[in-house]
């Protein structure tokens, strides 16, 4: 059982197509597992709000912010929202490629119990809703081939893009157990924006969650206006956490040793 957790403000125009592709996805009632999706709303004016409450969705959360709430915000209040044990990290201009049982047998894990730190990163891709149906536009063969994007810098070596920070592991897109959030803390609210989802996949990562890196999990993102405000003393900030975490952190040292090992094999 998995709840999908986004933020969304004056969005209604990508609303419809959200909720067609996770609450109300073809497969849902048949062979996927039950979804829940939690709006967190940021003081759309835009109609979105009469939206969502006139579907009166049995299997949609809204929350009302009422002015615009920075990313981990967001996110802490929609996870602490969430009635299932798994929480889908999202957005509302992206739509899930997989049927979301695929998502399931992923996890490999009986959904609706919990269970330990786990996390799942997708891979992600610019385009458009026609290109999920093109199988040359869906393949991918390993990390940032075809512009495929997962960021896994601790486990795979590959060319960075750039602003990544050397050996970083980001979940733009992905899965995360709830002990996850219980045993190391929900997002950083010191962040307004920027590094707040690098900053949870770090500290989770380097804590011992056990990260999986799914290739065939394929997430599309629309074209939408830029989203993301880079706060220059969030990246800073990041920055100096990374560098933290990199050299005094005995977890990180045990990583990169697994890493050096299983390079050499």
């Amino acid at each position: 059982m998995i709840s999908i957790v986004t933020g969304t403000l004056n969005r209604l125009k990508f609303l419809p197509r959200l909720i067609e592709n996770t609450v109300d996805c073809k497969n849902v009632n048949l062979t996927a597992p039950p979804l829940e999706l939690v709006l967190v709303d940021g003081g759309s004016t835009d109609g979105s709000i009469e939206y969502i409450e006139n579907l009166n969705h049995p299997n949609i959360k809204l929350i009302k912010v009422g002015k615009r709430s920075g990313y981990p915000h967001y996110m802490n209040l929609g996870i602490k929202a969430a009635k299932h044990e798994w929480i889908c990290q999202w957005n509302d201009d992206v739509l899930m490629c997989n049927d979301w049982l695929e998502v399931q047998n992923a996890v490999g894990w009986d959904t609706s119990k919990p269970a330990p730190p786990i996390a799942i990163l997708f891979n992600w891709k610019f385009g458009e809703v026609e290109d999920m149906e093109d199988p040359q536009w869906l393949q991918c063969s390993g990390m940032r081939d075809n512009g495929w994007i997962i960021i896994n810098n601790a486990e795979y070596t590959y060319p960075q893009a750039r602003g990544e920070q050397h050996n970083e592991v980001c979940m733009n897109y992905g899965i995360y157990s709830k002990a996850v959030f219980r045993e190391h803390g929900l997002y950083n609210e010191s962040y307004n924006y920027y590094c707040a989802d690098a900053e949870m996949a770090m500290r989770a990562y380097h804590n011992d969650t056990k990260f999986r890196t799914d290739f065939d999990l394929k997430v599309c993102v629309l074209p939408a206006e830029k989203r993301a405000i880079m706060y220059g003393e969030d990246v800073a900030r990041y920055g100096e956490f990374c560098q933290n975490k990199f050299y005094n952190d005995p977890n990180y040292l045990r990583a990169m040793n697994r890493l050096e090992t299983k390079n050499k094999r």
